[in-house]
């Protein structure tokens, strides 16, 4: 921060850059902060500012906020939100187990969401253990997106963690019936390992 303080040229990027690393850190309000701050010295946000200072707002916890920035970057900005930007709300909304209204936003976007959007819902039913949601959102998913192997494995813990496991056992015992199928047949079943992209202005 410092570092950043004594920049004689702040742009738009090194403003940016700042508001993301306090909301990595888990500093929102700060984050918050230099975003208001941002916009009284001049600089005007971008796409990416905006979908930082979303990110950190879900992060926090803090939906009054990130609600009222998004409503900013529409109305304010004249930015027309991205499915990036609307994954954030999703995912603020889940952390906060809003997961009736995470689940209205999709169905109600004006663009089409992504399977990633989805998958974020499915994991804050799985936190919240929400079966009845978690189920309609897997279906969405079987139904319309290539399988992944995340869904299987959102779903189980999500009867997990609300004490289903009766319905655990019987995924369970079809899961390895399933791969026993796929070995029969040569193929191999794995797990593909996560990673987290960031985008970032050239």
């Amino acid at each position: 921060m410092d570092i950043f303080e004594r920049m004689e040229n702040k742009d738009v990027k090194s403003w940016t850059a700042v508001i993301s690393g306090h909301g990595i850190h888990g500093q929102p309000v700060n984050a918050i902060r230099l975003f208001n701050r941002m916009e009284k010295e001049g600089f005007r946000p971008n796409e990416v500012t905006f979908l930082a200072i979303l990110t950190a707002c879900s992060h926090g916890g803090l939906v009054i906020e990130g609600m009222e920035i998004f409503k900013r970057m529409v109305q304010e900005h004249g930015f027309s939100p991205r499915v990036e930007h609307y994954g954030c709300l999703i995912d603020l909304l889940g952390r906060a187990g809003m997961l009736r209204e995470a689940f209205e936003l999709i169905n109600s976007l004006p663009i089409k969401g992504d399977a990633t959007s989805w998958r974020t819902l499915l994991s804050a039913c799985r936190v919240h253990g929400d079966v009845k949601l978690g189920e309609c959102v897997r279906d969405v998913l079987n139904n319309f997106y290539r399988a992944h192997p995340t869904d299987s494995l959102l779903i189980s813990s999500t009867y997990a963690v609300a004490g289903r496991i009766s319905d655990l056992t019987s995924m369970q015992e079809m899961k390895q019936t399933n791969v026993r199928v796929h070995e029969t047949e040569g193929e191999h079943v794995v797990k593909e390992t996560g990673f987290s992209r960031v985008e970032i202005d050239n």
